[in-house]
């Protein structure tokens, strides 16, 4: 059913707990329409009330001077219509940003009608950013393309729209682990047969261990976890490691266990995860992720130590972690934006996501 843009009103919010009882009625209404065939993609976690209460959460613990956050109910005929959340940084540059597009995966507007037939809805919320926020540089990134609210920001007068590439597996597309796997290049399954023997034979060994809330790592543990995500961050910068990168990396490592988003999420969502790939009791590579109870899952990160390169963890650890999605009923795998080979490889398709940079 189309709407009409008239009668369309806005209000702005500080609180999150202010807007509670209407963000659960979308997260119900977008789950009943996911379950009814509408894409995934379209209303992933980052969009749900938990993950935005523990964002508000973890910005208030770790407040910054010249930040604040904004959500923008959009009413139509005076019925809530979306929630677009903010935070918008008035020093030293004035920007305004999705609050959770820094942590990788799909980031929206928080709405269920965000679809055909509300275009001028959706064309009043991107004017109404425009000139609330004008002076500002707004930077919305990694969205869904073609969607009523992109296509409207897009066409702002000063906007320049770029796409790439995320990727996803559809699980729910196979019967089982067993025919996921058969649908995997024959190179691959060469590939992950021949290193599989070399735990068959010698001093090698490896093991899975899933972590989450109620069982995390140590503090010990979720250092030799960032420090395998940041020297491989600079191996995909193209970096050298030399003795102030390596300091570098050992401080951002320390820095993310202390107080960063991904250790504080999992100590405060149930939905948080982590798979952890060792060799010889050694963490050779790791899977962080947020799960959802109707079997979706986005994975903002994931990394191998190249020190092990030669015995493929990234790629063994991810057909164990296949199992386990099949044997719990997970029916889509998000390993997000960028376009590593593994993920191709592993039967991951292209979603084109967007982002929109308004000066």
């Amino acid at each position: 059913m189309s709407v009409k843009a008239q009668n369309v009103t806005f209000e702005i919010f500080h609180s999150i707990s202010q807007l509670k009882e209407i963000w659960v009625e979308f997260d119900v209404l977008a789950r009943r329409q996911i379950r009814d065939g509408k894409a995934p993609i379209e209303y992933s976690f980052y969009q749900s009330y938990p993950w935005n209460e523990f964002v508000e959460e973890y910005y208030g613990t770790h407040k910054r001077r010249f930040k604040r956050l904004e959500y923008i109910l959009m009413k139509v005929d005076g019925t809530p219509m979306a929630i677009m959340p903010l935070q918008v940084t008035t020093f030293p540059k004035r920007k305004v940003e999705m609050t959770s597009w820094r942590t990788a995966g799909i980031c929206n507007v928080v709405s269920p009608w965000n679809e055909a037939g509300h275009e001028p809805v959706f064309k009043a919320l991107a004017e109404f950013m425009a000139q609330r926020y004008k002076g500002y540089r707004m930077r919305l990134f990694d969205m869904p393309v073609k969607l009523p609210f992109v296509t409207a920001l897009a066409e702002l007068p000063g906007a320049n729209e770029t796409e790439r590439d995320s990727f996803h597996i559809p699980l729910s597309d196979f019967e089982d682990f067993d025919a996921y796997y058969a649908s995997l290049s024959k190179k691959l399954r060469h590939n992950i047969q021949t290193r599989s023997n070399h735990f068959t034979h010698g001093d090698l060994s490896w093991e899975l261990k899933m972590y989450d809330r109620h069982n995390p790592p140590t503090h010990e543990q979720w250092l030799a976890i960032w420090r395998i995500f940041y020297y491989r961050k600079l191996q995909w910068n193209k970096k050298s490691s030399n003795i102030l990168r390596r300091m570098a990396c050992e401080w951002q490592a320390r820095r993310e266990v202390s107080e960063g988003m991904k250790v504080a999420s999992f100590n405060a969502l149930d939905e948080a995860r982590m798979f952890v790939f060792e060799i010889n009791g050694v963490p050779a590579a790791f899977a962080f992720f947020y799960v959802t109870d109707d079997g979706y899952i986005v994975v903002p990160k994931l990394a191998i130590d190249m020190r092990f390169r030669t015995h493929a963890p990234g790629i063994l650890m991810l057909k164990e972690i296949m199992k386990w999605c099949y044997a719990n009923g997970i029916k889509d795998f998000d390993l997000c934006r960028g376009e590593e080979p593994y993920k191709q490889q592993m039967g991951a398709v292209c979603a084109k996501i967007s982002r929109v940079i308004l000066k």
